[in-house]
């Protein structure tokens, strides 16, 4: 005879809680808080935030105080002030673009590809989870996470040198116009190179290695063809070129690494294309490799 349990909860209905999407992405957060790795990157981070706001602060004081004018002049070809420096906000000479790669490879390879290897999404798809907001959730982490790492090296220095100097400071007033929409493409180009190359490997070691080798693939490529036909708009097929590219034309580098076309041009045919590819591996047939 079967046993009844009158005393339990009705089944919630669908338009209760929080969408698909974010419940999904909501995990995959917990996941990488929890993991050591993602500690250290943290640290290395803050510490070149810190780095960051302290020369901010050293540049503050040699346009101030009578007693470092001696070594303003030299100082200067190191702490330059103009549209290089505010690009240079968002990439530290290419180190900060650099570690944020390794980030997102090491945390955004296993994405979906943990999913694969683990054959979790025909769990996900027995539930009320459509495949575009399994994508959206992973998409949505993928870009958030290097978008949530830049914000800090565009406020931070933007509010330290209006509370030190106002807004004759070192960083201009008007820097988080032109630096905000910058990051902002900066973190869709590696959300989507990310979520493509995770969703062609089959655990996260093997995404970890899909995104590397996208990132040093499409750059050594980029430069054999740039140097072979002398042609720099090449460089436009690297996400790592693309990524510098945009800091320098929105602050308006005298001398940008691509121009408006190619950058534009490249930045969305590789989200194009990796969404593409998200989405075909994504698929409910394609959820078991």
């Amino acid at each position: 005879m079967p046993i009844y349990a009158p005393s339990l909860p009705p089944r919630p209905t669908q338009e209760r809680g929080l969408p698909p999407a974010l419940v999904i992405a909501r995990f995959d957060l917990r996941r990488v808080l929890a993991q050591r790795m993602g500690r250290f990157f943290g640290f290395m981070f803050v510490g070149s935030l810190v780095l960051q706001l302290a020369m901010l602060y050293v540049k503050y004081l040699l346009n101030t105080s009578a007693a470092l004018r001696g070594v303003k002049d030299f100082a200067s070809q190191v702490l330059t002030q103009g549209p290089e420096f505010h690009a240079g906000l968002l990439t530290m000479g290419g180190w900060l673009t650099s570690l944020l790669w390794f980030q997102v490879a090491l945390v955004g390879g296993g994405l979906v590809a943990r999913d694969s290897l683990y054959r979790i999404r025909p769990l996900i798809y027995a539930h009320p989870v459509r495949p575009r907001d399994y994508l959206a959730a992973k998409g949505l982490f993928a870009a958030g996470l290097p978008l949530f790492i830049l914000l800090p090296f565009v406020f931070l220095p933007w509010g330290l040198s209006l509370l030190i100097a106002g807004p004759a400071g070192p960083v201009s007033p008007w820097a988080p116009l032109y630096l905000l929409p910058a990051a902002l493409c900066i973190a869709l180009l590696m959300g989507a190179v990310t979520l493509g190359a995770s969703s062609l490997a089959s655990s996260p070691k093997a995404g970890f290695g899909w995104v590397l080798g996208i990132y040093l693939g499409t750059f050594a490529l980029g430069g054999l063809l740039a140097g072979l036909l002398h042609q720099p708009i090449w460089m436009a097929l690297s996400p790592q070129a693309l990524v510098g590219a945009w800091p320098d034309l929105l602050c308006r580098v005298a001398e940008p690494r691509l121009g408006w076309l190619p950058t534009i041009l490249g930045t969305l045919a590789h989200i194009v294309l990796w969404i593409f590819v998200a989405a075909k591996r994504t698929r409910p047939s394609e959820a078991v490799l």
